[in-house]
C-alpha cells in the first residue's frame, strides 16, 4: 500500500513540472509576438512615421565669392621717426615719458643752448639798432639830407643784422626737438644731462592710427592687385580677429631676383591693437562676384567629379536625387556652383553618407534651429 502512494506521488510531481514548463514557453511566445507588433507600429520606416530617411537640407542661394591670394606682410606705422638731435650738445630737458601721446608741434626735447641764447640776444639787439638806423636814414633821404649811397649802405647793414638774427633763431631751433606729427612716443632711451650727437636715439614717434602693410606678390598674380582691392589680414597676436583694409599702392618695379612686386595696403587701427613690426597673413580678395553657392559639406567628391543629393518631389513625399555639379571657388564653408543646380534647389547636408539615390527622405530642421525654437506648453 505504501509503495502505491509513493509511485503516484512521483507521477504527480512530474506532471505539475511539465505543466509549468509549458506555461513558461507559451508566455514567452505571447510576449515576443506582442513586442514585435508594437515595434512594427512605432517604426513603419527607417526615418520615422513617414517612412523616409531623416536628413537635413540647405537651399542653394547667391553668395559673394572672391579670388583669394595669400601672402605674408609686415605691419608699419603710417608715419614713424627716430628722435635724434641735429647738433651735438647736452640734453637740458626731456618733455615726454615713454608711451605718451603727443600733438603735432609739441616740444619733446630741449638741448642746452645758453651760448646760443646769448648770441641770439646780441643779434636781436643789433638788428633793432640797424632797423632804427635804416628808418632815420630813409627819412633824411626823403628830405634830401642823405645821399642814395648812404641809404644803400644802411639798408645793407640792416639786412645783414636781420640775417644774423635769423641764424641765431635757427641755431636755437636746432636745439629744440618738436613732434612733426601727432602720435605715440616709444621707450625713452636718454636722460637729461646726457651728451648726445646727431644720430643718437632719444626715443621714437609713431603714428599708428592707420597701419601700412607691405607684402610681396608673384608677378604672375599682378593682375589681381590694384588700388582699392579689399584685403583681410590676420596676426597670431589676435587669432580671433580679422583686420579689413584695402590696397593703396603697387610698386612700379618688379624685383628681378625674386620675380615679385611689393604691394602696400592700409589698415584702420583705431583701437591701436596693431603694432609696427607685426607679422601678418594677408588675403587679397580680388574679383568679387555673386554666384550660386551651397554648403561645402553637401558635396560628395568622387573620381569622376563632384556630386550632391538634391531633394526632389516624389509621390507621397520627397526622395534623394544624385546630381553631378561643377564647382568653382570654395571659401568660408561655401562652394560656388557653376553648373548642375538652380537657385532654390535643396541639397542634403547631414545624412549624406547614409542616403542612396531614389531613397525617400524627410527634411528635419538643423540642430541649431531646434535649440532656438520656443518651448510650447503641453496640452
Amino acid at each position: 500500500m505504501l509503495g502505491f502512494f509513493r509511485r503516484y506521488s512521483f507521477a504527480a510531481v512530474v506532471a505539475v513540472g511539465l505543466g509549468l514548463m509549458a506555461l513558461v514557453i507559451v508566455g514567452k511566445t505571447i510576449l515576443s509576438s506582442g513586442d514585435a507588433s508594437t515595434a512594427g507600429q512605432a517604426a513603419p520606416g527607417p526615418g520615422g512615421p513617414g517612412g523616409g530617411l531623416l536628413v537635413v537640407a540647405a537651399t542653394a542661394e547667391m553668395h559673394v565669392f572672391t579670388d583669394g591670394l595669400q601672402a605674408l606682410g609686415t605691419a608699419q606705422a603710417r608715419e614713424s621717426i627716430v628722435l635724434t638731435p641735429k647738433v651735438a650738445d647736452t640734453i637740458r630737458t626731456i618733455r615726454f615719458e615713454s608711451g605718451d601721446r603727443v600733438r603735432r608741434g609739441q616740444v619733446l626735447v630741449e638741448m642746452s643752448s645758453v651760448e646760443q641764447a646769448a648770441d641770439l640776444a646780441e643779434a636781436r639787439a643789433s638788428d633793432q639798432a640797424a632797423q632804427e638806423e635804416l628808418r632815420r636814414t630813409q627819412e633824411l633821404f626823403d628830405r634830401g639830407f642823405a645821399s642814395q649811397a648812404r641809404l644803400d649802405t644802411v639798408r645793407a647793414a640792416a639786412e645783414a643784422a636781420q640775417a644774423r638774427l635769423n641764424a641765431g633763431g635757427s641755431r636755437i631751433a636746432d636745439r629744440t626737438i618738436r613732434a612733426p606729427f601727432a602720435g605715440v612716443v616709444g621707450l625713452r632711451t636718454a636722460s637729461p644731462g646726457q651728451y648726445v650727437r646727431p644720430g643718437d636715439q632719444i626715443g621714437t614717434l609713431d603714428d599708428v592710427a592707420e597701419i601700412k602693410l607691405d607684402f610681396d606678390v608673384p608677378e604672375t598674380q599682378i593682375a589681381r592687385v590694384r588700388d582699392g582691392v579689399e584685403i583681410v589680414a590676420r596676426t597670431a597676436a589676435y587669432p580671433d580677429r580679422a583686420f579689413a583694409g584695402h590696397i593703396s599702392n603697387v610698386d612700379s618695379r618688379i624685383d628681378p631676383n625674386t620675380r615679385t612686386v611689393r604691394v602696400r595696403a592700409m589698415l584702420p587701427n583705431r583701437d591701436e591693437a596693431l603694432r609696427p613690426g607685426m607679422l601678418m597673413t594677408v588675403e587679397v580678395r580680388s574679383n568679387p562676384r555673386e554666384a550660386l553657392a551651397i554648403p561645402e559639406i553637401a558635396i560628395v567628391d568622387r573620381a569622376d567629379g563632384a556630386y550632391v543629393y538634391r531633394v526632389a518631389a516624389a509621390e507621397g513625399g520627397s526622395q534623394a536625387e544624385l546630381v553631378r555639379i561643377q564647382t568653382g571657388a570654395r571659401a568660408g564653408g561655401m562652394a560656388e556652383v557653376l553648373e548642375g543646380l538652380g537657385r532654390g534647389d535643396r541639397v542634403i547636408t547631414e545624412g549624406v553618407q547614409s542616403v542612396r539615390p531614389g531613397q525617400p527622405v524627410q527634411i528635419a530642421a538643423p540642430a541649431a534651429a531646434v535649440e532656438d525654437a520656443p518651448l510650447r506648453p503641453r496640452g
